[in-house]
């Protein structure tokens, strides 16, 4: 009797873990961080950085931003594997928001700070602040640049504006 009774619980958790071995299982999304900016009485947004695993096993970052809880962009950022050591973070500035990200290696350090600015029709990138540091020596190149016309957050591919000078 009880021979027969562990084949069948047997059974059943062997059945039972085909089955889960076969389901889908959702990929882990983190809210990294999340700003929120208020330009008038009626209007704000949402600016919300988010980190996940893609199926390939690769750390991947991607930004979503609302305005008055309707999403008018989302942005896939490139994984570290795309551009070497890829990092992403936010931080709230005035009236919006900046884009710090930093990528490279050995003796080449890259960095990209973009300043996005909200009004109450949008989200929009007017500046860019770019550096290149070699870390054996003390040399730093910065370069600045102010966008016209300012574009749309919408509009914005960072790929566009990642390269290897300052």
């Amino acid at each position: 009797m009880r021979c027969i009774l562990i084949i069948i619980l047997i059974f059943i958790t062997y059945s039972f873990q085909i089955v889960k071995g076969n389901e889908y299982v959702p990929q882990m999304v983190d809210k990294e961080s999340v700003i929120i900016i208020r330009t008038d009485k009626k209007t704000y947004f949402s600016v919300q950085l988010f980190c996940r695993f893609t199926e390939e096993g690769f750390y991947n970052k991607s930004l979503f931003v609302e305005k008055n809880k309707k999403t008018i962009a989302k942005i896939k950022f490139p994984s570290s594997e795309d551009i070497k050591n890829f990092s992403v973070k936010i931080k709230k500035h005035r009236k919006g928001v900046i884009l710090e990200c930093f990528y490279g290696g050995g003796n080449n350090l890259y960095s990209r700070h973009f300043y996005f600015k909200c009004d109450k029709d949008g989200m929009y990138l007017y500046k860019i602040l770019g550096t290149h540091t070699t870390p054996n020596s003390d040399k730093t190149m910065t370069d600045k640049k102010y966008i016209q016309p300012q574009i749309d957050i919408s509009d914005f591919d960072i790929v566009n504006y990642i390269d290897n000078t300052p």
